[in-house]
C-alpha cells in the first residue's frame, strides 16, 4: 500500500525534495491555506489539527501568530522531527488512523496529501477526520483538482500513484457539510488557467448538523 511506502521511506524523501521551497515560502501571504483561516476569525486557544503537515511551518505560525494550539500529522519521521522543535504536537503516521480524541478540533486540515492516499482508505480517511472534527466546525482541503476522476504515475518513484479529483465529495454528499468557498487555480502560481492539468482547489467547508436541513 502507497502509505506504507510513505511511512518508510517516501514522506521523508518527499521532505528532502521540498524542504528549500517550503523553508523559503513566506507566511502567510504566499499560503492559501493560512490566508482562509485567518479570514475565518477563530478565537485564540482554538485546537488546530493538519493531516499532511510536513514540518509544521504553517501550524508554527498559527501558533505563535494566533495563539491556536495546533496538532498535525505525517508520514515523514523526518518531518515530524522538525515540527516538535515548534512545540507542536506532530505525530508520525497517517489520515486514516487518527490518535485523537472524538470531537477534539475546531478545525482539520488536509494540507495537500490526499492525491497520494491509498483509494481503499478514502472512506477510512473522511470519517477519521470527520470523526475529530467538533460540530459545528470548519474542513479545508487543498489538493489537486479534477472534473472526473484521475490516476497518473508518481514520478518519483515506480509503483506509486497520484489521484486527481473533487475530494470536497469526500464530504459534500453529507447534509451536515456545506462548501462555502472553492478556488481552483494553477498549482505553481495560484493564479487563473484553463490548463485541466494544473488544477489545484482549496475548498472551506462548514460542519454544522444543527445548521443541515
Amino acid at each position: 500500500m502507497q502509505k506504507e511506502v510513505f511511512l518508510e521511506s517516501e514522506g521523508d524523501r518527499w521532505l528532502s525534495r521540498n524542504k528549500e521551497r517550503c523553508t523559503q515560502r513566506s507566511l502567510p501571504q504566499d499560503d492559501p491555506i493560512l490566508l482562509q483561516i485567518i479570514d475565518l476569525s477563530l478565537p485564540a486557544s482554538s485546537k488546530v489539527l493538519e493531516l499532511g503537515c510536513g514540518a509544521g511551518k504553517r501550524l508554527a505560525w498559527m501558533q505563535e501568530n494566533l495563539e491556536f494550539c495546533c496538532s498535525g500529522i505525517d508520514p515523514s519521521a523526518e518531518a515530524i522531527k522538525i515540527a516538535e522543535k515548534s512545540s507542536i504536537q506532530a505525530i508520525q503516521g497517517t489520515a486514516d488512523d487518527l490518535p485523537f480524541k472524538t470531537a477534539e478540533f475546531d478545525v482539520v486540515i488536509f494540507g495537500f496529501c490526499l492525491y497520494l492516499c491509498d483509494r481503499s482508505d478514502l472512506f477510512k480517511i473522511a470519517s477519521e477526520a470527520d470523526r475529530v472534527l467538533k460540530d459545528p466546525g470548519w474542513l479545508v482541503i487543498k489538493d489537486f483538482y479534477a472534473t472526473t476522476p484521475s490516476k497518473r504515475p508518481y514520478h518519483h518513484r515506480s509503483g506509486i500513484f497520484t489521484y486527481k479529483m473533487d475530494y470536497r465529495t469526500l464530504f459534500s454528499w453529507h447534509p451536515s457539510y456545506t462548501c462555502l468557498t472553492h478556488q481552483v487555480r494553477h498549482h505553481v502560481d495560484q493564479t487563473y488557467t484553463d490548463d485541466s492539468q494544473e488544477w489545484v482547489a482549496l475548498s472551506v467547508m462548514r460542519k454544522n448538523s444543527m445548521g443541515s436541513s
